[in-house]
C-alpha cells in the first residue's frame, strides 16, 4: 500500500479582512488528493503575516501568534501520526474533542497542548503566562520530559531563577503552572501518582509588594482637577475602579449597560469566567454618586455598540480583546504617571494601585475581610488575607506614635 503523506500548513484568508484590516489565519490539512481547511482563532494583516513567516521575528504580539500556530501544528501532526490509514473524520474527532490518547511525555508537548486549549477557550492571558513559563524552563534545561521533574530538579530550577533575580512571586507562578501540567499528566494516566514531585518540594510563597496609596495621596487624587482632557479621562477611570470595589480594567472594558441596575453594578470577573464552571456569582457593587457621574460622562454614545464604554466593539477575537485591554491600561498608566509627578506623589499610581487602595482603605476602616473578599471576587478569605498582607507604612508609623500618647 502506498504510504499516505499528510501535511499541515497555514494560510491567510486575504479576501475577508475585518474592521481592523486583519484576516483570518486558517489551518490546511492536505492528504493527496484531498485537503480541508479549519478556522484558527488567529488574525493578521498581510504585512503581519509576512513578518510571522520571516526568519527574524521580533514583535512580541506576532511571536505569540506564531507560537499559537506552532502549537496547533504540533497537535495536528501528533494526531495524524496515530491515524493509519488517515481519515479526515477521525482527525476532526480527535482534534476538536481533544480525545486523542496522549502518551508523549515531552514537557514541551504538554505545555503546547494546554496552551492551544487555552487559546481555544479564549483564555489568552493565561495562555501567554504558560508560554512564558515553558520558555523559562527551556532557558534552564531544554528537552525535559515529565519524568525529569523531580524534587531535586525543582530545587535547582528555583536556584536558577533566584540567580536570575526573579522574585519569589514570579518563581511561585512558574512552578505552580508546572505543577498544573504535572497534575494533568497524572489525571491522563501518563505520569504515575507515586512519583509526584511536589510532595517533597515546597513552592515559594510569593507576596505582593504593596501598591496601595496613603490616605493623603488618595485625597490628592480625588480632589485633583486636571486641565488636559486625556488626563481627566485617565483619572476618571482610575477613580471609577477605586470606587467600584477595585474593579479590574479587563472587567471595566467588558461592561454593558445591563450590568447597571439603578444604583448597583453587577458583573462576573473576566478572570474567572473561563476558569470556573460552578459558583459564578456576580460581584455586586453599590455605585457611589461620583462613579455614576463618571459612567454618564464617558459611556458609549454609539447605540449600535453593546459595550458600556467605547473601548471594544462586537465580534472581536479574544486575543484582540486582550491587546485592547493592555493598550487601554498602558494609555491610562502613562497619564496617571504625569498626574503623579504633578501632585508629587512618591508611590506609583497605576491601574492596579486603585484595586489595592480600595482594599486597604476598607481594611483601615475596620471592614470585615469577608466583605473585602466578596467585593474583590476572591475565592477564599485566605486569598484575601494574603492579598492585604499587612498595614501600609503610614499606618505603622501612626500606631508607633501611639506608644507615647498615654
Amino acid at each position: 500500500m502506498t504510504e499516505q503523506k499528510v501535511t499541515v500548513s497555514f494560510y491567510l484568508e486575504k479576501t475577508k479582512p475585518n474592521n481592523e484590516g486583519k484576516c483570518l489565519i486558517k489551518m490546511v490539512v492536505y492528504c493527496n488528493p484531498s485537503k480541508k481547511r479549519y478556522t484558527t482563532n488567529c488574525h493578521a494583516t498581510v504585512s503581519e503575516w509576512e513578518k510571522i513567516n520571516s526568519s527574524n521575528l521580533r514583535d512580541k504580539e506576532l511571536k505569540d501568534i506564531k507560537n499559537n500556530l506552532d502549537a496547533k501544528r504540533i497537535k495536528a501532526e501528533k494526531i495524524i501520526e496515530q491515524i493509519d490509514p488517515f481519515s479526515f473524520v477521525a482527525f476532526e474527532e480527535a482534534y476538536f474533542s481533544n480525545t486523542v490518547t496522549r502518551k508523549n511525555t515531552s514537557l514541551q508537548h504538554w505545555f503546547d497542548d494546554y496552551i492551544t486549549t487555552l487559546h481555544t477557550k479564549g483564555s489568552v492571558g493565561t495562555a501567554i503566562g504558560y508560554r512564558t513559563t515553558i520558555n523559562s524552563i527551556n532557558g534552564f534545561k531544554t528537552g525535559l520530559h515529565l519524568q525529569d521533574i523531580t524534587p531535586t530538579l525543582l530545587e535547582n530550577y528555583e536556584a536558577h531563577l533566584l540567580k536570575d533575580d526573579k522574585s519569589n512571586t514570579t518563581i511561585s507562578i512558574y512552578v505552580r503552572q508546572l505543577r498544573a501540567i504535572i497534575n494533568q499528566a497524572i489525571a491522563a494516566g501518563v505520569f504515575p501518582q507515586e512519583r509526584y514531585p511536589f510532595k517533597k518540594y515546597e513552592i515559594p510563597s510569593g507576596r505582593n509588594v504593596k501598591k496601595a496609596l496613603t490616605a493623603n495621596d488618595l485625597k490628592k487624587l480625588l480632589k485633583h482637577k486636571p486641565k488636559k482632557e486625556d488626563e481627566k479621562k485617565a483619572l476618571d477611570f482610575w477613580i471609577l475602579s477605586y470606587l467600584c470595589s477595585g474593579i479590574n480594567f479587563a472587567d471595566i472594558i467588558e461592561l454593558k449597560p445591563a450590568n447597571i441596575e439603578g444604583d448597583y453594578l453587577h458583573f462576573i470577573r473576566a478572570k474567572t469566567k473561563n476558569t470556573k464552571k460552578k459558583d459564578l456569582r456576580p460581584i455586586r457593587v453599590g455605585l457611589h454618586p461620583r462613579a455614576l457621574t463618571i459612567i454618564k460622562k464617558w459611556r458609549n454614545k454609539d447605540s449600535s455598540n453593546p459595550y458600556l464604554f467605547p473601548v471594544l466593539e462586537p465580534g472581536l477575537k479574544p486575543i484582540t480583546v486582550k491587546h485592547r485591554c493592555q493598550r487601554f491600561i498602558k494609555w491610562v498608566n502613562k497619564r496617571m504617571e504625569l498626574i503623579r509627578l504633578d501632585l508629587k506623589i512618591e508611590q506609583k499610581v497605576g491601574t492596579y494601585a486603585a484595586r489595592h487602595s480600595f482594599s486597604t482603605v476598607m481594611k483601615r476602616k475596620g471592614v470585615s475581610t469577608e466583605f473585602i473578599k466578596e467585593s474583590l471576587g476572591h475565592s477564599s478569605v485566605a486569598v484575601t488575607e494574603n492579598y492585604l498582607d499587612s498595614f501600609t507604612d503610614d499606618v505603622k508609623l501612626e500606631y508607633t506614635n501611639l506608644l507615647t500618647k498615654l
